[in-house]
């Protein structure tokens, strides 16, 4: 971080003044000993003692981490499995063993950063790691400075020593316009228009993938693209998707709520669309039962296809024992609920829709566990190597003929 991007941040001239104090240490080499203690580190790089707790708690500094987490790098991922072990980082989708190992200390001193930064702790009890309900525990979740979404462990969650896992969020989310960009882009412009139009019309969107097959990021650009349309609402564990004009985040674990009561919380909040970071439990029938009343939302699952996707969204949605499954089936294939389910994968080492399919109402015949009836209405050509429209059109009323 150059003294310019301090500068245009809201720091404090003083957090501005210890900052750039500490990246001319770094730059100069002086200040790299990261496999002695941090007291000793800091001394040998002309620091005295540091900076008392409150200090380091105003600085967005991670110590060891910074040469991986400035804008540029290409790093998306840093991953530390304990003490004296060696820094993964994960660049460009490539994971790479760095050779960097850390001392105890400078570990339990990126997580206190993190956790301070996050809110979760203060310096006056930099580890007295809380739930929200006020119970102690030894492995926390959050996001720290708007771009580190974080995981961090201790003994005895994690009996081998300290670890921490950071997911470094974009400087500048991509757009639709960069997914449909004809070299890099994932899909073609009118599958894009395609999804814009199924969020404007009412219409509740389930992207689905796998672990870094760019669900996050799809969501993301969907939801700048409808950003000036609507009123959005976004759960999420830790916040990590971007806010658009007229939103609110709602980040679960701080909010000392479930995500169900986070969900049905948004209800009273006049929103026009609400969005679920991901899905993976009881929040599903909430998010249906939303919909079903003319919320419609945007949610990510984990899944290898669109029928498992649905398979998944009913099983979480029935696992609160609320209703009866057959009950969670007719709710999505109702017409109260168009579903399109948009899959992205990898394939050849590059990020792709494989499949956009509409659910076809059929008003809940089948039974449980059943193969959904769908719409293919885009799909990943291996022949050809792109995404192309399937000879369908759309059957759902929000899309009023378009497609």
């Amino acid at each position: 971080m150059t003294v310019a991007d301090l500068a245009s941040t809201t720091l404090s001239a003083a957090v501005i003044e210890r900052l750039e104090e500490l990246r001319l240490r770094q730059q100069s080499g002086r200040l790299c000993h990261w496999q002695r203690g941090v007291t000793e580190t800091l001394q040998r790089a002309g620091l005295g003692e540091g900076y008392t707790l409150a200090e380091w708690a105003e600085m967005p500094w991670y110590g060891p981490l910074e040469q991986w987490r400035h804008p540029g790098s290409g790093v998306s991922d840093i991953i530390i499995n304990g003490p004296e072990r060696d820094i993964i980082v994960v660049e460009r989708g490539n994971r790479t063993f760095t050779g960097v190992t850390l001392h105890p200390e400078w570990v339990q001193f990126v997580q206190r950063q993190l956790t301070m930064r996050a809110g979760f702790t203060t310096p006056q009890a930099p580890d007295d790691w809380r739930t929200p309900t006020g119970g102690v525990t030894h492995a926390l979740i959050g996001s720290a400075d708007r771009r580190l979404r974080f995981a961090v462990t201790r003994p005895p969650a994690t009996p081998d020593g300290a670890t921490v896992s950071i997911r470094i969020l974009p400087d500048r989310w991509r757009t639709l316009d960069d997914l449909v960009h004809q070299e890099s882009g994932i899909m073609p412009r009118q599958a894009a228009e395609l999804l814009v139009a199924a969020v404007l019309g009412g219409a509740t969107v389930l992207v689905a993938g796998d672990t870094g097959s760019g669900k996050t990021t799809l969501t993301a650009a969907l939801l700048q693209a409808v950003g000036e349309h609507k009123r959005v609402i976004i759960i999420e564990d830790a916040r990590e998707l971007p806010p658009v004009a007229d939103s609110i985040s709602i980040e679960v674990l701080h909010s000392g709520m479930s995500f169900v009561e986070c969900v049905r919380l948004t209800l009273r909040q006049r929103p026009d669309l609400i969005v679920c970071g991901e899905v993976r439990g009881p929040e599903a029938l909430a998010m249906l039962q939303a919909a079903a009343t003319g919320h419609p939302g945007i949610c990510t699952i984990h899944a290898p296809d669109v029928q498992t996707a649905l398979r998944n969204l009913e099983r979480h949605a029935a696992s609160s024992g609320e209703v009866p499954p057959q009950m969670v089936r007719g709710l999505m294939t109702s017409g109260a609920v168009p579903l399109v389910v948009c899959h992205v994968g990898v394939v050849n080492g590059r990020r792709t829709v494989t499949s956009i399919d509409e659910v076809i109402t059929t008003g809940g015949c089948g039974n449980v566990g059943d193969r959904y009836t769908v719409n293919p209405l885009y799909g990943f050509n291996p022949a050809s190597g792109r995404v192309e429209k399937h000879r369908s059109t759309v059957q759902g009323a929000w899309a009023k003929g378009r497609f």
